[in-house]
């Protein structure tokens, strides 16, 4: 069976999407920098999923939360680069890259993430997150 989704194209995202989506990491970096958890949780689909280099996924927004605790602890700053979003609908692909701070302005990772966005009552949510380090190992 074939479907035909002449009508639709999968280049880059709306605007709007990509808008969005950029808005809300930029809210996410905001929150962990701020040590605000439960905002910083919130752009997480309840059932999401998150898979570090080198750590079993994470399932759940409250496990993805508890993970991130140790980072807003210590202070640390992290930067989102959105380098495409592709728009299908109620989901949206994300791929980009990204940098850790310390609180003293040191960058100790970076690396590249892809990412799936759910739409969930007309808010994007994080629905799947895929984060590979860079730094190497130490």
């Amino acid at each position: 069976m074939a479907v035909s989704i002449s009508g639709y194209s999968q280049e880059t995202a709306s605007a709007d999407v990509k808008s969005q989506i950029e808005k809300n990491s930029k809210q996410m970096q905001k929150h962990m920098e701020a040590g605000n958890l439960a905002e910083f949780g919130s752009y997480f689909a309840e059932d999401a999923m998150l898979k570090l280099s080198g750590f079993a996924p994470m399932s759940g927004r409250e496990a993805i939360t508890a993970a991130h605790k140790p980072m807003t602890e210590q202070g640390m700053k992290l930067v989102i680069n959105t380098e495409e979003v592709m728009d299908f609908g109620d989901y949206a692909y994300e791929i980009g890259n990204y940098e850790m701070h310390n609180k003293e302005g040191m960058k100790v990772d970076h690396g590249h993430y892809s990412t799936l966005w759910k739409k969930a009552d007309g808010e994007w949510k994080i629905y799947r997150d895929m984060v590979s380090s860079s730094a190497g190992m130490k």
